[in-house]
């Protein structure tokens, strides 16, 4: 279960963007059992990846850095497996519209950006640093000294 209140900002953000698609799509294509199979199978699994990607970071956050490296790149591995099985069963099967599942795995980097842009933005707590002279170095006395100023 998701424990982190970003992680279901993104997943709330991510299901808004879904069913804007489903209700535009109403408009413009017959929206047949195929498409809907689709859109299911799509939008499930992206949301399962969620849950399994903040649960692979938690898990390495309590590991020792060199184990929960191996441990990243091992589950990294296997959630593209299964984004790969997924997509190859969706696209064998004609019951299932492949590129529907393919577009709502895609969907997930626009809800980021939005999410990372709005949500995030509005939390920041960092504050913007304006240089007032981009040609200072704080060397450049050092280096006349040694005599390789310029």
């Amino acid at each position: 279960m998701i424990k982190n209140r970003k992680s279901l900002e993104l997943i709330g953000i991510y299901t808004i963007l879904v069913i804007a698609i489903i209700f535009i799509s109403l408009f413009f294509i017959k929206i047949d059992k195929s498409i809907i199979i689709g859109f299911l199978i799509g939008y499930i699994f992206t949301v399962l990846k969620l849950f399994l990607i903040e649960r692979i970071i938690m898990n390495s956050l309590k590991k020792h850095p060199s184990k929960a490296e191996s441990y990243v790149k091992i589950h990294y591995l296997i959630r593209f497996l299964l984004t790969f099985v997924i997509l190859l069963i969706s696209f064998a099967d004609s019951s299932i519209n492949g590129y529907v599942v393919a577009f709502l795995f895609i969907l997930l980097k626009p809800a980021t950006y939005i999410y990372g842009i709005f949500i995030k933005g509005l939390d920041s707590k960092y504050e913007i640093v304006e240089f007032e002279d981009d040609d200072y170095d704080e060397y450049g006395d050092f280096w006349q000294e040694v005599g390789i100023g310029f």
